[in-house]
């Protein structure tokens, strides 16, 4: 079974790639925005997603 890959959006703007992996034993987490502090996603179980940021609301702002 590969990676699964997507974009998630903030409402501030920020971007992060999200992936999840698989871990052996059951995990309970949260992820918050590094920007703006919304919760983006909450867990619980052996799948769990890791987030990268790839944009932030200034990156947003410039190209607008």
């Amino acid at each position: 079974m590969g990676f699964r890959h997507l974009t998630v959006q903030c409402q501030c703007g920020a971007a992060y790639e999200r992936r999840e992996v698989r871990i052996p034993i059951r995990d309970i987490g949260s992820f918050d925005c590094t920007d703006c502090g919304a919760r983006i996603e909450i867990w619980s179980g052996k799948m769990v997603p890791l987030f990268v940021r790839v944009k932030t609301p200034e990156d947003t702002r410039r190209r607008a």
